[in-house]
């Protein structure tokens, strides 16, 4: 569970760095293809986000159930 989190962290981490440069890319160009790339990386950062607040979520829930068969 802990190293799926640090996969979806490192995913986030590197879907970022992606986003980063498309918009320094599409900022200095201003070119069609790069406003495209910026936009699909725009999408692939909110996927990236929602799959690791999932991921958060589901890890969270497994923690709370095995304290509550604890008690």
């Amino acid at each position: 569970s802990k190293s799926l989190l640090n996969q979806l962290e490192n995913n986030v981490q590197n879907v970022l760095g992606n986003y980063d440069d498309a918009a320094m890319n599409a900022a200095e160009s201003a070119d069609v293809e790069d406003m495209r790339a910026f936009v699909q990386a725009t999408q692939s950062l909110s996927t990236a986000a929602t799959v690791m607040s999932e991921g958060m979520r589901a890890h969270h829930g497994m923690n709370k159930a095995i304290i509550d068969g604890i008690q």
